[in-house]
């Protein structure tokens, strides 16, 4: 065969779908077109009409399984009896006991080594952090394994050896398959999955097509030019940011639907040394003339640049007080430093707080002070963020999404003034909180997960532009949807100013919220 280009295409209809599977298989010489007639043609119908069939029994409930002839190894029961009995003594969910079990007993082998815990979560139609939580338990139960895995930005995949721990795993990667080197990211390319521990149940590595469309759901459209050809491709319509890709072009452009407007590409050039692209205007997206003016055929295809909503990042899981407490020791390699390329910093003060001990004692005023942090860390903990230390009255916490860093800062300030914290004689200390959202790194500070740079700088200089009972947050936090849609529920305006803070050479927009309203706690005196 010369070459043979294959597809399925999927079409809704009233109450089902229909499926369309075609194969064009070019031959390259008369035993090739024998071939094709009389043997691929009539096995590939038999085939995908038993796949067809044992698919429409599985989604009916008749078949446990999607596809057909996958092995399911027998699982050591003694094991399994042992893990599950630490999960019911560790007070899960008896239900989510019951379904881990089912799968580690019923799923194929291949399905056990790569588990998605949010794909999971999203199967059972059921909370993803409370998912997370079973597996983290099945992991300390030795149901379970980690598998940390850097993925490259290209293909989403990853041919590194396999990482049970991040003190194993190295910033600088290379994929073998796009021909590429790259960083390390928490917050993006470093993957927590799952595999079943083997003394429960063998393993079976098995690696599956690359270019199949079910392992690589970002990549919409793909085209294969041949030198000097000419095609028009079409392009779908999409409202998330697309990247025209080549290995044999170099650089990428990246066609975001919000700056476009209504142009649309008209043309793709794929000159070697980078994509030029015409635009007009159009309604809607149809097609785009692409051409290949090398000597050398191209492969393009067109990615979603945003990654699947089913990865649990590195910076999502450790950013979890939960995890943090359960696994303490999973920090990166002393002397590593990985990128977060976005990260939420949340800093806490207390104002009031040197009033508080000379007026009641250093004993009392510590014990009340010691249950502000506990009142603070559950609200960290409830919004799945980690407290990353404490410095004296002060908090450093972090967060995956700002509506979350936020909604924390708003239950803290509640549940202070509920607690007996509110009932110090000597008046009440007022908490001041500053967040900011940047790129920072993730580094091994002795024996736990840390970070340092710019961004965790700003975050705790902004902390003295507060007064007590507020929040000060930068501008890139201020602009964020995120944020006013948070200002919706508070009766005060947010104040701005512009700040010149110590190791900064430009002043900074500083935005002021008010969380307290007036009256609700009045101010003590200045720390």
């Amino acid at each position: 065969m010369r070459e043979a280009i294959a597809g399925l295409e999927l079409v809704r209809l009233p109450g089902g779908t229909s499926v369309r599977v075609t194969s064009d298989i070019s031959p390259r010489n008369a035993f090739g077109r024998l071939m094709a007639q009389r043997i691929l043609l009539p096995k590939t119908r038999r085939d995908m009409r038993r796949i067809a069939r044992q698919i429409v029994d599985f989604l009916r409930g008749q078949q446990p399984v999607a596809l057909p002839g996958l092995s399911v190894q027998q699982v050591s029961e003694s094991a399994l009896q042992a893990g599950l009995e630490k999960l019911r003594s560790a007070g899960l969910p008896k239900d989510f006991i019951d379904r881990l079990e089912q799968m580690l007993r019923e799923a194929p082998d291949v399905e056990l080594t790569h588990i998605r815990s949010l794909a999971v979560a999203k199967r059972w139609n059921a909370d993803s952090w409370e998912v997370l939580s079973l597996f983290l338990h099945a992991t300390r139960s030795g149901l379970l394994d980690f598998r940390w895995e850097i993925l490259c930005p290209n293909c989403r995949s990853s041919r590194e050896p396999i990482v049970t721990s991040l003190g194993q795993m190295e910033r600088r990667s290379h994929c073998d398959v796009c021909q590429i080197e790259f960083d390390a990211q928490f917050d993006r390319s470093v993957e927590l999955k799952f595999a079943v521990n083997p003394a429960i149940r063998r393993r079976d590595e098995q690696i599956f097509c690359l270019a199949g469309p079910g392992g690589k759901p970002h990549v919409l459209s793909q085209t294969w030019l041949e030198p000097g050809q000419e095609r028009d491709w079409k392009l779908p319509a999409t409202v998330r940011p697309l990247r025209p890709r080549s290995s044999q072009v170099t650089g990428s452009v990246t066609l975001d639907p919000l700056e476009l407007g209504e142009d649309r590409p008209d043309s793709i050039r794929t000159d070697a040394s980078g994509f030029q692209i015409t635009y007009k205007r159009a309604a809607s997206q149809t097609s785009a003339r692409v051409h290949n003016p090398n000597s050398f055929p191209v492969v393009l295809s067109l990615d979603e640049i945003g990654w699947s909503d089913d990865i649990l990042t590195a910076a999502r899981v450790t950013n979890w007080h939960k995890f943090r407490d359960l696994f303490s020791s999973e920090v990166i390699a002393p002397g590593e430093q990985i990128t977060v390329g976005s990260q939420v910093i949340l800093f806490t003060d207390l104002r009031g707080s040197t009033a508080m001990y000379q007026g009641i004692g250093d004993a009392p005023a510590y014990a009340l002070v010691r249950d502000h942090f506990v009142a603070l860390t559950a609200a960290v903990d409830r919004q799945h963020g980690a407290v990353v230390k404490t410095i004296g009255d002060a908090v450093m916490a972090c967060f995956s999404r700002i509506e979350e860093a936020l909604k924390a800062v708003r239950d803290m300030n509640r549940e202070l003034r509920l607690s007996r914290f509110n009932q110090s004689p000597a008046g009440s200390p007022i908490l001041k909180a500053s967040l900011h959202v940047g790129t920072c790194l993730a580094v091994n500070a002795n024996g736990r997960l840390d970070y340092f740079g710019t961004t965790v700088n700003l975050a705790a200089r902004m902390i003295s532009c507060c007064q007590g009972g507020d929040l000060a947050v930068s501008d890139e936090v201020f602009q964020r949807p995120e944020t006013a849609e948070f200002l919706r529920g508070l009766s005060c305006a947010p104040q701005l100013s512009e700040v010149s803070f110590r190791g900064f050479r430009v002043p900074h927009r500083v935005w002021r919220i008010p969380i307290i309203g007036e009256g609700q706690n009045p101010l003590a005196p200045q720390s």
